[in-house]
């Protein structure tokens, strides 16, 4: 089976951890050697943004049978994009920042372990849409989405940043008007956090969906109600305590389809945020692309 393997080499360590980087990019090249097929696996690694997609597309129009990702949430995202849709298989080394998609799916965070696992037997997995965008974990708008924009700009990540981010932001961040149109139910005025869980979290046990399923062809919508900074830190407790309990302002169900409008639309896939305005669907492909593991 023709393998390619797409190393970030800078993914949850900085754009100035050369010496770590290099130890990457070498670990790479040592795993793909102790396969016993290293004949049939190619190593590239990233330089810039898109660039995993990029790589990941040319190796599906030459006939590769699996791309493995090795890097964050949105490397994964990337390679993952030119798969949708065909049979080729995707594969996750997690090591990013939060690494929410492989939390979620119980992958290992040792790169050994899931250099052999993402080699190794594939599923379907359900592929979410947010307009033209897809997502493997989680597309949102709203506060999140504020807080990924914020943690895309660190020069170091972590679970720590990640917090503190959040809580600079949840003082700061002001809920927009939006109306969430999702089979007969209608949500309409001002929403914190208007996200959609193909998986479970975040990142780092950051859990938004305990119970979704990426293979059951439905995303978790969870809908949080503007409100107070106080309002949103004690709502926010259900991330860490009791998950699946009720709280005042939010919203839990289950949707193949949706649609947000609001004036301005502040949006992340997989943590990778983006700006849209006026009217944006989400959708479910139900086993779009498989992976390794999953």
């Amino acid at each position: 089976m023709r393998t390619a393997l797409i190393v970030n080499p800078v993914s949850g360590l900085g754009t100035t951890a050369t010496s770590a980087s290099a130890a990457r990019i070498e670990l790479a090249y040592r795993l793909v050697g102790d396969s016993g097929v290293s004949n049939l696996i190619d190593v590239a690694t990233t330089e810039r943004a898109g660039h995993a997609a990029e790589l990941a597309a040319e190796y599906v129009s030459r006939g590769y049978e699996r791309v493995i990702a090795w890097g964050g949430d949105g490397t994964i995202n990337e390679a993952a994009g030119p798969l949708a849709g065909t049979t080729v298989i995707l594969g996750i080394v997690p090591s990013g920042s939060g690494d929410g998609l492989a939390r979620g799916l119980g992958l290992p965070l040792d790169p050994a372990r899931s250099f052999g696992i993402a080699m190794g037997p594939a599923r379907p997995f359900d592929v979410g849409w947010l307009g033209d965008r897809h997502f493997l974990n989680i597309g949102g708008i709203g506060f999140d989405a504020a807080v990924a924009a914020a943690f895309n700009s660190r020069a170091t990540r972590g679970k720590r940043g990640y917090v503190v981010d959040g809580l600079r932001a949840v003082w700061s961040y002001k809920s927009r008007h939006y109306c969430v149109d999702a089979g007969d139910r209608r949500t309409e005025g001002p929403c914190f956090v208007v996200a959609f869980a193909n998986c479970r979290q975040y990142g780092s046990g950051i859990v938004l969906a305990p119970e979704a399923d990426p293979s059951d062809g439905q995303l978790d919508m969870v809908l949080v109600s503007g409100g107070s900074p106080l309002h949103q830190i004690w709502r926010a407790r259900r991330l860490g305590f009791r998950r699946m309990a009720a709280a005042e302002g939010v919203f839990r169900g289950r949707v193949t389809a949706a649609t947000v409008t609001g004036e301005h639309l502040h949006c992340h896939v997989d943590g990778q945020p983006f700006e849209a305005s006026g009217r944006i669907a989400v959708r479910i492909e139900a086993g779009a692309i498989r992976i390794a593991g999953s």
